[in-house]
């Protein structure tokens, strides 16, 4: 008796019958205004600067680490490439 009161209450909650057609994605689009159109502009470029942050991070760590290798020997090269290098990633931060 349970176990058909149950598998009633799946049927019922499962059922599509009563949902119309799937709304398309790009119909939404028609009802944005001006600034729903500037604000997802902005939050794809936004995106877009937050996706280049890392890969950008990691190629001036590199650098960063390239300074300390190839000058090991010699400690003024190395602060030398070091503060050429801190230049470079202070100009594109």
């Amino acid at each position: 008796m349970i176990h058909e009161e149950k598998s009633q209450e799946d049927h019922h909650l499962g059922s599509s019958s009563t949902d119309g057609p799937a709304f398309p994605f790009h119909k939404l689009l028609v009802y944005a205004d001006a600034l729903d159109w500037v604000l997802m502009g902005l939050g794809t470029f936004g995106s877009v600067i937050h996706g280049m942050a890392q890969p950008i991070g990691y190629l001036l760590l590199g650098k960063a680490l390239d300074a300390f290798g190839n000058n090991i020997d010699d400690i003024d090269a190395m602060v030398d490439a070091l503060y050429e290098n801190g230049y470079v990633s202070l100009v594109s931060s």
